[in-house]
């Protein structure tokens, strides 16, 4: 009987002792392969490693000896990640970040064949979110969302043909303090203050019309100020409501008169 409990105490030792190192086997192995396809699914190049030339707007990744880089790179610096993204053929092809010193995210953008094509986001060294935007096949068609550190929305801007024809900006309790729209061919920025508009910017898309108004804080015009140049001479005119000149003054000539207007320039 005590020879039968020997056998099956050493017995199961045995089984224990080979099942451990079946374990211990299969999970150098595992790491082994862990370790292979991380090597073959990541290049790692220091900051200075690479180099990028631009033809036509399109920017080519080659390593420092010239060749084309392919695959999905890992760019280091002194703090840790500088840069992760894949690159196709030379051309950034799918993900691309960038990183703080801290290591946190700050750009995150998805590239087609060398151009910009989905959302790109940046962040704070925080983590959170700062500016998002969209981009299809390298054009930027928004809209753009920028936030401060709280999370409240900073602005919102939005695009045609690569051009803004609509921005609003807010304080830190989402209160507008500035407006611009395209109003008859020309660009309308107002800048607010406790809900009434103080002053505006008027600016044509397609002469050279630039002039500046100031109301008040019960929102009444109070002047319409336009910059003009004429050769090598330079005018502020003074606007009524309808665009009508009021006053013609020549700078270089009479700068004691400007200096009547200085109150507004510091707003200009």
């Amino acid at each position: 009987m005590m020879a039968h409990s020997i056998n099956l105490y050493f017995s199961r030792a045995f089984i224990h002792r080979n099942i451990s190192v079946l374990v211990i086997t299969v999970m150098i192995v595992s790491c082994k392969e862990k370790l292979e396809q991380s090597k073959d699914d990541f290049i790692f190049l220091e900051r200075n490693g690479y180099m990028i030339d631009s033809y036509d707007g399109i920017s080519v990744y080659r390593l420092e000896s010239g060749e084309i880089m392919n695959g999905y790179y890992v760019i280091s610096n002194k703090f840790g990640k500088a840069e992760e993204f894949s690159v196709s053929e030379g051309l950034l092809n799918g993900i691309n970040l960038t990183f703080h010193n801290n290591n946190e995210v700050y750009s995150k953008a998805n590239y087609a064949k060398g151009k910009k094509h989905g959302e790109e986001s940046t962040y704070f060294p925080s983590g959170k979110l700062q500016k998002a935007t969209k981009y299809s096949q390298g054009v930027l068609i928004g809209p753009t969302i920028s936030y401060y550190e709280s999370g409240q929305v900073q602005s919102e801007t939005k695009f045609k043909d690569e051009k803004v024809i609509e921005s609003t900006s807010f304080d830190i309790i989402g209160n507008i303090t500035s407006q611009s729209f395209i109003k008859n061919g020309r660009t309308m920025t107002q800048y607010i203050s406790k809900g009434v508009v103080i002053r505006e910017h008027i600016n044509s898309n397609y002469d050279d019309f630039d002039a500046m108004k100031f109301y008040d804080s019960n929102g009444e015009m109070v002047k319409f100020l336009r910059m003009y140049q004429q050769g090598d001479k330079a005018f502020l005119i003074e606007l009524d409501e309808e665009e009508n000149e009021l006053l013609r003054i020549n700078i270089k000539d009479n700068p004691e008169k400007v200096l009547e207007y200085r109150e507004f320039f510091s707003q200009m």
